[in-house]
């Protein structure tokens, strides 16, 4: 900027520069949050201290986003599917599930770097301290909406276990 600049120009770039670094603080934070495994099939969140699928059951990691559509299925069948993995995983509880809520995102809540190809669906959460398929809650990663619902209906699986 040269010295014959007005004041207003002067503010003006002030501002774009504040504005410019505090999106790359912003997009630091998100990337220093989840860390990728080595194979990019798993994320960890190193505030939770969980480690997620990197896709939902049904899609499959292709080396830069899951692809494929995610398989929908009954609650009793998904609290079954990840206890014969090795580590265990889990269905999450809700309080497990909102905290990779993002509601900055547009498409889809959840990170998009952490997450590529994530879809907006609905997502199974089991109530915590629950064992019962009577009670379920499903988190919208659409619209981000979280909502307690019985367990007769069939969706999306993103399985979860401690670090």
């Amino acid at each position: 900027m040269n010295s014959r600049s007005t004041p207003v120009a002067r503010l003006v770039s002030a501002v774009a520069l504040a504005l410019v670094g505090l999106s790359c603080m912003s997009a630091a934070h998100a990337e220093s949050r989840f860390v990728i495994s080595a194979d990019g099939k798993e994320v960890t969140d190193t505030q939770t201290k969980l480690v997620w699928q990197r896709c939902a059951m049904g899609q499959n990691w292709d080396g830069k986003l899951c692809a494929g559509k995610p398989t929908k299925i009954g609650l009793a069948k998904a609290k079954e599917m990840g206890t014969a993995m090795t580590p265990a995983w889990h269905l999450p509880t809700k309080e497990e599930m909102v905290s990779v809520l993002d509601k900055s995102q547009k498409k889809t809540k959840l990170d998009a770097t952490a997450f590529p190809g994530a879809p907006g669906v609905i997502f199974w959460a089991t109530q915590a301290g629950s064992t019962d398929n009577l009670n379920a809650w499903l988190v919208n990663f659409k619209s981000g909406r979280v909502v307690a619902n019985t367990h007769k209906a069939n969706y999306a699986v993103r399985l979860v276990r401690p670090a």
